[in-house]
């Protein structure tokens, strides 16, 4: 029985540990709160600014997604790097060995070289996984309780494990200001490809109903792009939004994130995250039931 089709009667098994971060760490406080989240998904903009690797993106994609696929995209990403930081090593292990199987087989061969592309390239590896960290922290600096440097360079320090689990290439980093340098140097090579500037547009104005619900996903959005560098914002014609729009859709946001903490504090939050890496984690541990 191969592991990609594990037999119905094995059972999931329960955790085991407290996993490779634990509750001591900053990355358990960090990406338990829901600002993080909000703020992660400003990595999406600066991840299509890698052109080769949105165009790669097209290549092996059953269709050009809209806002909901790349929202839903997104949602199962989100899944993995939550199993990769609250579920136990078992999981965690299984989790990353699914994810790098998926960019193994994510590969298209090019007309013109005939070369076949694979996901894994290891500056597209370095781009996506820093992006995320970077949009991450600095969500949970400005929507979030905030971070102080010390605490910032953690969270980067032990995010490095996870860049080992996904085969990242180094050089890796210290500081969290080592990463920003990283981000605004690199968008100095980076362009936006025809496809990436319809998805960015789709993510900008999604097809929202009411009037109401289009308020406030667009305060949100406002203030998701307000992390972006001001390069970053000139790829996607963010001009169209004043600094003091973006500056209303941070405080908004800060606001959104609160009210989704339900006044939990730090321990509730991280356990409410371990929580649901038991309830529905994004890969299976598969263990043979106990008979009686």
């Amino acid at each position: 029985m191969s592991e990609d089709y594990p037999s119905r009667k094995l059972a999931d098994a329960p955790r085991a540990d407290e996993g490779y971060y634990g509750p001591e760490s900053v990355s358990w406080r960090v990406f338990s709160d829901p600002s993080t989240m909000l703020g992660a998904k400003n990595a999406v903009f600066l991840q299509m600014l890698e052109p080769g690797m949105m165009v790669h993106f097209e290549r092996v994609s059953l269709t050009s997604e809209g806002a909901d696929e790349m929202a839903a995209r997104f949602d199962r990403t989100s899944a993995y790097l939550r199993d990769a930081i609250f579920a136990d090593k078992a999981h965690a292990d299984a989790a990353a060995t699914h994810v790098d199987r998926l960019h193994e087989r994510a590969s298209w061969t090019n007309p013109e070289t005939g070369e076949v592309v694979s996901a894994k390239q290891p500056e597209w590896q370095r781009w996506t996984w820093w992006t995320y960290i970077w949009s991450a922290v600095r969500g949970y600096q400005e929507f979030g309780p905030g971070l102080s440097t010390a605490d910032a360079d953690r969270v980067v320090q032990e995010s490095r494990l996870g860049a080992e689990k996904l085969f990242v290439p180094g050089p890796y980093f210290e500081t969290f200001a080592e990463v920003d340098t990283y981000i605004r140097e690199g968008l100095n090579s980076k362009a936006l490809t025809l496809f990436a500037a319809l998805a960015g547009h789709s993510l900008r104005h999604p097809d929202v109903k009411g009037p109401i619900a289009r308020w406030v996903t667009r305060r949100v959005i406002n203030g998701i792009l307000s992390l972006l560098p001001e390069s970053a914002r000139l790829f996607f014609a963010v001009e169209d939004r004043s600094e003091k729009e973006l500056a209303k859709g941070a405080r908004f946001t800060k606001m959104i994130a609160k009210l989704a903490r339900k006044n939990h504090t730090a321990e509730q939050l991280m356990a409410q995250a371990v929580g649901e890496t038991v309830a529905a984690p994004y890969q299976r541990v598969r263990t043979k039931s106990s008979t009686k």
